[in-house]
């Protein structure tokens, strides 16, 4: 198979399918340059380069391709049946494969400058470096525009992964598919084990997670890997499913059944079980505190992961005396909102978790409540799709759902995170929040929430790149951090801009607390690795700061603590947005267009801030070159 060749063959892959990449037929009967000027030799040769590098990254991440809803036919291979190889080996081999192909992008005939094609070889470039700049750490995962210091941690891994991989994602219409999942769950306990392992080395070589992660996993992972096999998720999931594929025998059925309780009680329960006892053995000679800068080279890692989350050169030093400024001014502007709205006693803080208790801003813990609150949230999704037809020339026609998170992935899962609609069109985009704890959730808080996530924010932003960006797989299977969740929080602003709080001022306030919580952010991100706070100091800033939940807040600066950099991402991605809206608006004057704006923005897809930068002035300057 393919995922075979690609992993087996003893000359590197790479080299072979970039040598075949660089074979082009020269004569052709159509015009020498395409409608960019590019020479149509060079564009065929940079178009199979990037066909090779999607194939490459996707060869060695089935459960990527599975996520993406992409069909084997695009991909190459049954990947549907495979497991990512996370062990030692392969970890080293991935950074010798993506330096050559960084090599081979680099040494690549180059497109005329400012066309589409461009673009998409200077993103993919930029994706390389700066997975090569976190990779030469040698310690936890590196991917394409995300990195993780450790290995796992209390939100991802294997161990909380595959379980969502197997619920969420992976496909149960036919009956190889129900072949397929079992063939993943006998793969499960390699994959666990796998990541044990590199746990357990990295933590030798001194990178290790400060203790109260590790006990956090460790409560994970044994809930996960609790018996009995026949009630299991894993096996659960499947038995409802079994149902759905016509082609599936009733005799192959039940043996499906039976063999995937098998390979949980004898194979996956053990697994999670080894992988919570060493865990437990790790937390006892942890560190006590977060922080990178405890790690071997750890300020250099902090530098690369923050720099890969915002943009080169950048100082946390001064990033965090930035977000200090913002706080205050922010803080201001929450205070005037509060008194306004009759809340004037007490701080600012005090008076959001006022705010907060208010029985109108609750919704019981109960599935009445919990429905409510759903309910609650699709209005406000339907009254911004109602609103946004004049910040974009044409809505995206995918959809998207609001659900609560599965219980079962409630202690792993972010607070709400929004997911793509897969390329099969299977399902819609997804928004989905964690229910856990409804006191996290007052009424007041929503609109914001809504409007980050689904319309005019993520899902806005990944529908249009995926029906209109015209992108090439290589660039759909990257994401820009800095520009995704710039984005989202660039829309709550966008929200207000439209009007969307004008009759819900306590949502305004609910939107000012949000952003204040992104500023607040970047200042406890850059304190935790750069300035050394403790957990606590950095839990009680952001509660005395926010007047959100303590224990909300704590959980926040865990996601910090094996994160660092990301939380600066929000704040500094949309300020670049804001400021090149600002940019072009001096430039055009009464000209300019923020439907067109917006446009420009979103059909460019996820991309590195300056090459972000660089499209719009792009844009603007050919509008003054014309009207001159």
């Amino acid at each position: 198979m393919f995922i075979q060749r690609l992993i087996r063959s003893p000359r590197s892959p790479l080299m072979r399918l970039a040598a075949m990449a660089m074979t082009v037929c020269v004569a052709s009967c159509s015009p020498p340059v395409d409608d960019a000027g590019t020479p149509r030799r060079i564009a065929r040769q940079v178009d199979q380069l990037m066909t090779t590098l999607a194939q490459t990254e996707l060869a060695r991440d089935p459960e990527l391709a599975t996520q993406l809803g992409l069909t084997e036919k695009t991909v190459g291979y049954e990947f549907n049946r495979y497991l990512t190889d996370r062990s030692q080996a392969t970890y080293e081999r991935v950074r010798v494969s993506r330096l050559e192909m960084l090599q081979a992008l680099a040494e690549t005939p180059k497109p005329a400058a400012g066309s589409a094609q461009a673009r998409h070889l200077e993103t993919l470039i930029k994706a390389y470096e700066t997975a090569e700049s976190l990779f030469v750490a040698g310690h936890g995962q590196t991917g394409l525009g995300v990195a993780y210091p450790y290995v796992a941690d209390q939100m991802r891994g294997a161990y909380l992964d595959l379980p969502d991989l197997m619920t969420r994602s992976h496909p149960l219409r036919t009956a190889q598919d129900a072949r397929n999942y079992v063939a993943r769950l006998a793969a499960f306990p390699d994959a666990i084990d796998d990541e044990r392992r590199r746990l357990n080395a990295d933590a030798a070589a001194g990178v290790i997670a400060p203790d109260f992660i590790l006990r956090r996993m460790a409560v994970l992972a044994t809930e996960m890997g609790t018996g009995p096999a026949e009630e299991h998720v894993l096996v659960g999931t499947l038995d409802s499913l079994l149902g759905g594929p016509e082609d599936l025998s009733a005799e192959e059925r039940d043996a499906l059944a039976v063999r995937a309780r098998e390979l949980v009680e004898t194979g996956i329960l053990p697994a999670y079980e080894r992988f919570a006892d060493d865990l437990i053995k790790l937390a006892a000679r942890a560190p006590s505190e977060p922080g990178v800068w405890q790690l071997p080279e750890g300020n250099a890692h902090y530098d690369a992961a923050l720099a890969a989350y915002t943009y080169d050169g950048v100082s946390a030093v001064e990033l965090h005396a930035l977000g200090q400024r913002e706080v205050i001014a922010l803080t201001d502007q929450l205070d005037a909102a509060l008194t306004e709205a009759g809340f004037v006693e007490g701080s600012v803080a005090e008076r959001l978790q006022a705010l907060a208790a208010l029985p109108d801003q609750t919704y019981a813990d109960d599935e009445v409540g919990r429905e409510a609150l759903l309910e609650r949230m699709r209005q406000l999704e339907q009254k911004a799709e109602a609103a946004i037809g004049n910040e974009i020339p044409s809505l995206p026609k995918t959809r998207v759902a609001i659900r609560a998170v599965p219980d079962f992935l409630e202690a792993s899962s972010p607070s709400a995170f929004y997911s793509a609609a897969p390329a099969n069109g299977s399902a819609p985009g997804l928004f989905a929040i964690n229910l856990s704890d409804m006191s996290e959730w007052p009424d007041f808080a929503l609109a914001t929430l809504v409007y980050h996530e689904t319309l005019p924010g993520h899902h806005l932003e990944s529908a249009v790149a995926a029906e209109r960006a015209n992108l090439p797989l290589a660039r759909q299977i990257i994401w820009n951090v800095a520009y995704g969740e710039g984005w989202g929080a660039y829309a709550e602003t966008l929200a207000d801009d439209m009007g969307l709080y004008t009759d819900d001022p306590l949502g305004r306030i609910g939107y000012l607390q949000s952003i204040l919580f992104r500023a607040a952010r970047v200042v406890t991100d850059t304190g935790i690795h750069r300035m050394k706070w403790s957990r606590q100091q950095a839990v009680d800033y952001l509660t005395g700061v926010t007047g959100q939940p303590e224990a909300a807040m704590a959980a926040e600066v865990d996601r910090y603590a094996v994160w660092p950099g990301q939380a600066a991402a929000y704040w500094v991605g949309r300020q670049r947005i804001l400021d090149l809206r600002e940019r072009a608006e001096r430039v055009l004057g009464p000209k300019f267009n923020r439907a067109t704006f917006h446009e420009v923005v979103l059909t460019g897809g996820p991309r590195p801030l300056g090459i972000l930068e660089n499209d719009v002035e792009q844009w603007y300057g050919a509008q003054v070159d014309r009207d001159e």
